[in-house]
Order: structure tokens, then sequence, then C-alpha cells
């Protein structure tokens, strides 16, 4: 059946192709009516029946590939001395051979086809920013490609590499992780996407030419050799170089290395050796995971003059990749990452005389945009504290601490045991149970031959891995031998997981970008499936004790699917492939390392709404604000790139978080603190107390200074929308109120101690500093109401808005007497003292953010866009004020609404800014 789906759509696919570049449009009724026309010719040929179902099936696949939205990638350019002149251009700009049968690979691979032109764009945009080859040297670039994890980064420099062996790029240097097997999977993928032929040793036969596979499937006939090989061992290797006797002048030459220093050390030295000749060719050096061992974390000296002291040497790795770079008279360095944070907090001016300059990326960095169905971070997690985005409703929390399994800080030697049982929680048995599901889901949409893989990453230790694997292994052999004996009171269980968890989630998920190619099945389905596809997972662990890659090749035909139990060696890299269930306990500190761990992230066609990821509130929490983070220093990259500003004229920074550090503290020397302000940010209550007397003692507050305000407007009309009853809103709003008193009000709630980022005093003293400088002297406050539960407050009978405690939250702040909700906001309350003017400028400042990034435009102004317009009246902050019904957020009896308040400030050009951490350049331009 798969093999049948797989010829109609690549039969269709071509004749689409040719009518979307024709200018016609695309979409699901052209789609079938192209595939019912097809499957009887095609049927004829083959002599088999097509079904309703494979044409359905074909279908959604060629509406994938034809329907996937993809932005441009975003580009910063050095334009200072020595800028290569325009030189990729005209016929050099067309694909040529390599990048031709590349092309035709990734379509035959079924990408989707805005993303495989996309590709093909973004690629020729950063060889343009590179040297023409041909030009004499002598000539050194650095650059930077930032993309997002599991998005496609090693396609693209893939991509990259194709198109400069096409362009005279002759000694192709791929820097990859830290690991062998990461090593290993990188060269995998190049023998399969640049070289044409299987590296492998194990495949050769002797006197034979090597397997052709990939790329050389559609074009065998480009001359290219390569110095490493697709086994464990087959990083370079100095006697086999020499034995090789390669000379990179003629034709390509790709090395694929481990970043370790003395692999590195030996690479140098056997350049070193070679023909001035060789070294005279232009070198492409490729660094995967730039951020990770390339920084150089050590503290170079700086002379009375402010400048570096160049009698320095560098950590080794960084020292080694900068020698290798002084090897050749014309080198181009290109540096791919998803988490730049230490690349930026390079310093731009430091050099040293043995070693070059550093690897700030001072030619260029490169935004590339992943397609609108990228399963990331702000997908999963949201974005911002405005409600605007609150992610998909995939991540189940619960308390770490109170199950007692896994200990946040532990040795090796530590024994994970849930109330003394040596057995897995509860959360665990969860997140087994969603996996055994999803493989059984994935099945009857007839995705069976499709991998499957679920990651446990609970701690960094080997020992304890083994441990965990022991346990999870005990845990599905008797739940899958319970499903095939059809024990009633598992299967009970595992339908009511898939009623009330799978089902709404699928609901709420197929009406986004991600359920696209969502097909429901009924529970029937699902358990005619169980049995066998629990059998086929695996339990395995993935750490540095295993010399052996995740082997998913030799299950093509029917599909693999396993559990993998690890730590460091999942956290970068490595891909699991069809990753559906995570489970994520281990607790790092920094923004790189946690959106590394992130292996969930990819695409998830077909499957998004089966994903889950359990882990704790204050992870997910962390995730959220790192991704506002990361959100945040990409705007600033499409800032610069409108300005046609240079990495060295256009300083960057980074939001500071409470707790978790951006990137390692060595890697942050050269950066220094700015102060933050409350200047165009909302802040949004969302963790409450619960005990009955705190809740009275903030209700009462309220009381006091709403009852000094007045009648106030009831049911204010909303701005920029057509005068009727659904134009209203449901509260009481007024104008003109002295940020004095709204400043005091503050002050006199109180808010518990994990509300860090909306704390009564730091509001209260920013206003006051505000007023000192003529700005937020007239708020506008609104009281929202709802539909719930009828209370008093301020002198009034009103009832209250419907705000719920997040599952589990109350558990993960470790103290009772608190509780968490997702936001308190309703997105249109805080444009509700917007004049309809400015509502309009809000709304079209947002569609103009959401057209730059492929996405579909809303009638709701973003939270920024709505602070940014206000602040042409600095003078006018807005305090809403949320009382939330008492019985549905389960605190302690009481008649009082729990109170919580959002406060929106304007923009403020007088306003110091938030804490960022800000990079050399913007220290420049601060001086």
């Amino acid at each position: 059946m798969a093999d049948s789906i797989d010829a109609l759509v690549l039969r269709a696919r071509k004749i689409l192709q040719v009518r979307k570049e024709a200018g016609a449009a695309i979409d699901r009724e052209t789609i079938l009516q192209l595939l019912k026309l097809d499957a009887p010719i095609f049927g004829l040929m083959t002599e088999k029946e097509i079904s309703e179902e494979e044409i359905e099936a074909a279908a959604r696949q060629l509406l994938t590939i034809f329907i996937t939205e993809q932005g441009p990638a975003l580009m910063l350019t050095n334009r200072e001395g020595g800028r290569p002149a325009p030189w990729y251009t005209g016929s050099r700009r067309q694909p040529g051979s390599f990048m031709k049968r590349y092309l035709e690979k990734l379509e035959e691979d079924g990408w989707v086809e805005d993303s495989v032109k996309e590709l093909e764009l973004s690629t020729a945009r950063i060889v343009e920013l590179m040297e023409d080859p041909q030009r004499p040297g002598p000539w050194d670039w650095r650059g930077l490609v930032v993309g997002d994890v599991q998005s496609g980064k090693t396609a693209s420099y893939a991509g990259v590499v194709n198109r400069a062996a096409d362009a005279g790029y002759r000694l192709i240097i791929i820097l990859t992780g830290m690991h062998s097997i990461l090593r290993l999977q990188t060269q995998k993928r190049f023998d399969l996407d640049f070289l044409g032929y299987d590296t492998n040793p194990k495949k050769q036969k002797p006197n034979q030419p090597m397997p052709v596979i990939g790329v050389g499937e559609f074009n065998p006939n480009l001359p290219v050799d390569s110095l490493t090989n697709a086994s464990l061992k087959g990083d370079f290797n100095q006697t086999v170089a020499d034995q090789a006797n390669i000379s990179p002048v003629s034709q390509p030459c790709v090395l694929v290395v481990k970043k370790n220093a003395k692999l590195l050390a030996n690479l140098n030295g056997w350049i070193a050796r070679r023909s001035a000749l060789s070294r005279a060719a232009p070198a492409l050096i490729i660094d995967d995971e730039a951020d990770q061992a390339s920084v150089d974390t050590g503290d170079q000296p700086l002379l009375e003059d402010g400048t570096f002291a160049e009698d320095y040497e560098p950590k080794r790795v960084n020292g080694e990749i900068r020698k290798l770079l002084m090897q050749f008279d014309r080198r181009m360095y290109v540096g791919y990452t998803a988490t730049p944070f230490a690349n930026i907090f390079i310093h731009d001016e430091r050099r040293a005389a043995e070693f070059g300059d550093d690897l700030f990326p001072s030619a260029f960095i490169m935004s590339l945009t992943p397609p609108d169905d990228y399963f990331g971070p702000a997908a999963v997690f949201g974005t911002g504290e405005d409600g605007q985005n609150p992610g998909l409703p995939l991540v189940r929390t619960f308390g770490q601490q109170s199950e007692g399994w896994m200990e946040e800080k532990h040795d090796k030697s530590y024994k994970p045991r849930y109330r003394g049982s040596d057995s897995i929680p509860p959360s665990l048995e969860k997140a087994v149970d969603a996996f055994m599901l999803t493989c059984a889901a994935r099945a009857a949409r007839g995705q069976d031959r499709k991998h499957n893989s679920m990651l446990v990453h609970v701690s960094r230790f080997v020992d304890v891995h083994i441990e965990v694997h022991r346990q999870v292994t005990r845990y599905l052999d008797a739940t899958r031998s319970m499903i095939s004996n059809g024990d009633r009171d598992t299967l009970t269980r595992l339908e009511a997981m898939w009623e009330q968890d799978f089902i709404p989630t699928t609901a709420a998920v197929e009406g986004t970008v991600y359920g696209r190619n969502t097909v429901r099945v009924s529970w029937g389905a699902v358990r005619a499936r169980l049995a066998d596809s629990a059998d086929k997972i695996e339990v395995i662990t993935a750490n540095g004790k295993n010399k052996t890659d995740i082997d998913y090749d030799a299950f093509q035909a029917y599909g693999r699917s396993l559990i993998a139990v690890g730590g460091d060696k999942l956290s970068r890299g490595l891909t699991l492939e069809g990753l559906s269930v995570s489970y994520f306990l281990r607790t790092s500190r920094q923004y790189d390392s946690l959106l590394q761990m992130g292996r969930w992230f990819g695409y998830r066609r077909g499957f998004a709404d089966l994903c889950r990821l359990y882990t704790t509130p204050d992870m997910r929490d962390w995730f959220r604000y790192v991704a506002t983070a990361q959100e945040e220093l990409r705007q600033q990259f499409f800032d610069m790139s409108l300005q046609k500003k240079t990495p060295t004229e256009f300083g960057l920074k980074v939001s500071v978080h409470d707790i978790l550090e951006i990137t390692a503290k060595n890697k942050q020397r050269h950066t220094q603190l700015r102060q933050s302000s409350y200047a165009g940010e909302g802040k949004i209550q969302t963790v409450m107390f619960r005990d009955a007397i705190t809740i009275g003692e903030n209700a009462d507050t309220t009381d006091r200074f709403l009852g000094k305000l007045g009648a106030g407007q009831p049911d204010p009309l909303r701005p920029g929308m057509p005068r009727n009853e659904a134009s209203t809103a449901s509260g009481i709003l007024w104008s003109g109120v002295p940020g004095q008193d709204v400043a005091e009000y503050l002050r006199s709630l109180r808010f518990p101690p994990e509300s860090i980022q909306v704390n009564g005093d730091k509001l209260a003293d920013y206003i006051r500093d505000q007023l000192s400088m003529n700005e937020l002297t007239e708020w506008a406050v609104y009281l929202a109401t709802g539909r719930r539960k009828e209370v008093d407050l301020a002198g009034r009978k009103l009832r209250c808005v419907m705000r719920q405690p997040r599952e589990g939250d109350e558990v993960g702040l470790g103290a009772d007497n608190r509780f968490i909700i997702g936001t308190a906001l309703s997105p249109l309350d805080q444009a509700i003292d917007l004049r309809d003017q400015e509502f309009t400028a809000a709304l079209d400042s947002t569609n103009a953010e959401r057209r730059s990034k492929s996405k579909p435009e809303t009638d709701v102004p973003s939270g920024k866009s709505i602070r940014k317009v206000r602040g042409w009246r600095p003078q006018n902050g807005l305090l809403i004020i949320y009382p939330i019904d008492p019985d549905l957020a389960k605190v302690e009896e009481t008649e009082r609404p729990v109170i919580s308040v959002v406060v929106s400030f304007p923009d403020s050009e007088e306003a110091d800014e938030r804490v960022y951490r800000i990079n050399s350049v913007l220290q420049r331009e601060d001086a």
C-alpha cells in the first residue's frame, strides 16, 4: 500500500509543480481531481487496484508538500572593507550539477514544495555572502547561519556545500558534534546528500566502486573525494589521508571531522605538510553546533589601551579551528547553530597573533525561517506573557518532588525508587501508555511502517540510565502482556486515556497548521493495532557507553519503535526518528542547553496531535521564557536586516531571566548588563494565593481602590469594532485615574514570592519613577467581569471570570498555598482604552509582522503592538483587574473573588529598558 501511495505522489507532484510554476492555484480539490484521473492509468500499468483510501493518503501527502508555507531567510551582511564584489549572479547562481541532483533527491524524499524552493533560495543567498572561490587570495570571511533545533540545518549546509562545489570550492571540512555517533550521523547524511556513494567500509567489495546511494542515483558521474568514512572509527586519520594521495585542486574533497582537539591537531599537521598548491585551494569550513566547543572560554588579557593582548593561546578546540583557518590563503568559515547566544557574545575585536581573529560572525548572520508547521519551542510552549500564543496543548505536567522517584540532584550511584518501590512513577507510566497509544494510532492511520521513538531524559549518569532502562522495560513488558491477554483493567485504562486525553487534543490541534494531515481514528481502530504495535517497542540506552549508532536504516521496511533512555548524548545533534513522547526531568539552567535538549522539536506531519511532553511546571515555564527570548533575538535579526546593518554595526542583546543563565558564564565574559524597566511591557499575574485570608485581604484592598473611582463606564465599547452588542466588553472602565493611586494600589496588594515578574513593589517603583518624568500620570482602569459566581466587590454585585489552575502546577510550586493559571488576560482587553485609529494602527503593525513570517492575518492586535501604539501617549497606562471565581480556582472556601491583575505599560523613550545582556558591538554603541 505504501509503495503505491509513494508512486502516486511522485507522479502527481511533477504535474502539480508545473501548474504551480505557471501560477495556477493548488488546493485539495485540484489534487484529488488529478489523483482520481491518474489512479486508473497507474492501476493498469502496475496491475494493482488503487483504493479510495490510497488516493486519500496520497492527497494528504501532496497537501503537505504544496500547501505548507515557508517564509524567507533573513540575512545581515558585512559591508566593511574588502567585501567581495558581487559574483554569485546570472548563470553561476543557477543550480549547477551538484545542486541539481541534491534538489532532485529532496523532491524524491517527499520534501514540501515551498521548502525545496526556500532551501534553493536561502542556500544561494548564503553562498553569495561568501567569497568567489575563483578569485585570487588571500581572503578570510566568518559568518553564522541560525536555524531552529531539529528544523533542517543539516539539509541547509548540505545545500551550501553542493552549491559551493559547483562554484569552485575544493576543500570542504565539516566540523560536527563532540560524539563519534554524531559525526557518523553527519557522515551518513553527506554520503547521501553530497558524495553520492556509501563510504562505509563494510559495504565495499574488493576492486569494486563504492555503492551508489542518495544523490548518486540521480547523477553518479560527479567526481568528489572523501577522507573520512561512515563508520564509528571513520574520522580523520593521518595514515589513511597520506595513502589516499588526494590533492584538492581539480575536484572537491570532503572531510567530516569531530570537534576533538587531538583530531583537529592531527588534521592541522597533515594540511601543513600538503603542497602550497593544495593549501591555496579555496577552503570552506562548516562548523555545525558552532556554539558548542568552538567558542573560546578563556580570559584573554586586555592591554592598557583596551585592545587584546595578542600573545595569548585560546582553549584547544577554538585554537585548532582558528589554526585550521590560518592554513589556507582563501578561507570561508560558516557556523551553524540553533542557539547563537554564545556566538553573538564573542568579542568582535578579539584576535591572537598565532591564531588570527576569533570566530565572531563579522561577515554575516543569516536567520533561516522554517516552514509554518515547524514543531518548535514557540509552537509547543507558546511565547510572551499576553496569552496571544499559548502553545499547543501537548505538555503534561507533574510534581517531581511529590513523586520522589528521581531527585533533582543525584550522583551515579543513585537508585530511582517510587515510594520505596523499584518501579517507575505514575507520570512515567502515563508517558509509556501514551507512547503505546501513539504507536497504535499511527498504525491505524496507515503509518505502520514509520519509525516511532520515545525519549526518557532524566539523568546524565550512565549507571542511572541502566536502572531506568530496567524499570521501564519491566513496566512495558507487563503492560503489553496484559494487552495481549485482553486484561480488562489495562484496556479500560488505555481507553480512558484515549477518550479523555487524545480525542480532545486531536480536536484542538487539527484546526491548526500542525493538524493539516490529521486523520481521526476510533478507539476500535486503535485497539485493533495495540497489541502488535506494542510488541514492536524496544527499550534501549543511548549514552557515552554505547559504541553504535541508533540504527533506523535496517528497519525501513516495517518501521522501528523504541524508547531511548539517555542523557548528554541525546542533548545535541542526535535525531530520534518519529519522536512523539518525551519524558524530561534533566534540569539545565542555561537557555542554549535547554533548547538543545528539546529533541522533541522538528516536524511531526500527520501525528503532531499525538505528541506529548511530560515534564515539570517549572521546566515548562522556563522553556516558554527561553522560547520568548529566542523569538526576541530573531526579531533583532529582522530589524537589523531592515536597517541593512551588519553584525559589526548592529549590537545584539538577549533578555535576562531571574534564574536561568543565557549560556555558560565563561561565554558571557564580554557582555554587560543593561538595566531594565517595564516600558512597552505587559505584566500578567499568573501566580495567586489560595488561602481565604490573603484572598480576602486582596479583595478588600481592591474594594477600597475601586470605591474611590466613582461610577465608571459599564460595558464599554471595544475600539475598532462595529457598533453593535458584540462590540461591548463585559466590565467597568474608568479613565483619568492618577498614576500615584494605581502605584499605591499595586503596592498594597499581596503577591506570592513566586510571582517574580509581577511584583507590586517593583511595579509601583517604576510608576513613581515615570511620574517624575511626567509619564504614567493618568491611567485607565478596567474591571473585567464574566458569567461565573456572583460576588461583592467595591459595593457592587458582579460576576467573576473563569480561570482554572493548570494541572500539576500547585505541586510544582512546592507550596500548597499558591496556584498558577495559564494567563489571566483576554487578549482584546489590553486594547480596551485605545482609540479607533490607535487600534487600527496596532492591528496593521501586527499583521505586517505576521506577513513577514508567512503567518495568516488576524483581527486581534498583539500585546506588543498595542503597547507600542499606547506609547504615542506615554502618560497613559492600563490596569486590568480580573476577579476570578474562587470555586473554579479550587482555593479555600470563600465568598470573595481571587484578584489577578494585568498592567499594560506604554512604550517610553524616557524609561530605562529591560534587563539584557548586550554584546561588545552594542556596548560601543552605548558608549
